[in-house]
């Protein structure tokens, strides 16, 4: 299985496929292995920028306090005002180097797993968490869960020039919103609003570059 995220490049085969690798001068030999990437360890990223992503939008916040006819059910929310961009979790890290004089397959494959949550900027709560999700799969991202865990085995594939390097990152992509959670009065009248960035997983995959 194939699967990955960012900007489609020359030579690759996964689906969302790995960027910056240019066309061989000159092609390998029939026979060669794809050649397997090696382990990085260490800390890895929490908010990998993603290649190619759209531009962030600002939603409108228009909504009135007290809406004409409106019953209000009081109780808490949030209320999305910024699409930010989306960021990648990262739970594993490869890189492949080729000291050839011709351009070499490779092949990455994810070896450690992690899980991401819902999350935000500033401490809250279960019921906070779960209104986050559903504003985020309403109004952006239909996809969204509460909670993703990665997968061991996800293999990406493509094209290493010669005398160069390819580096690979496997994880979990974040929808990252900016907005506030308010209270909602039984008049409609919105108090105590906390602003923060927040955040709900959404797909898996690879980043290659």
């Amino acid at each position: 299985m194939v699967t990955g995220l960012g900007t489609p490049a020359v030579a690759a085969t996964a689906v969302a496929a790995p960027m910056g690798i240019t066309a061989p001068v000159s092609a390998a030999p029939a026979d060669d292995e794809p050649v397997e990437g090696e382990p990085v360890e260490g800390e890895y990223e929490e908010d990998l920028p993603i290649p190619g992503e759209p531009p962030e939008v600002k939603f409108p916040d228009n909504e009135p306090d007290t809406p004409d006819g409106l019953e209000c059910k009081p109780g808490w929310f949030f209320k999305i005002t910024q699409n930010k961009k989306n960021t990648m979790s990262v739970k594993y890290r490869t890189f492949v180097e080729n000291k050839k004089n011709y351009a070499v397959d490779f092949k990455f494959t994810s070896k450690k797993s992690g899980t991401t949550e819902v999350g935000a900027s500033v401490t809250i709560s279960a019921d906070i968490g779960v209104k986050i999700l559903g504003s985020i799969k309403a109004e952006v991202e239909a996809n969204a869960k509460k909670s993703w865990t990665s997968e061991i085995g996800i293999e990406a594939y493509g094209r290493v020039k010669a005398k160069s390097t390819v580096n690979g990152d496997y994880g979990i992509g974040k929808e990252n919103v900016y907005g506030y959670k308010y209270h909602l009065g039984s008049a409609c009248q919105k108090s105590n609003k906390q602003y923060m960035t927040a955040w709900a997983p959404y797909r898996e995959g690879w980043v290659i570059k």
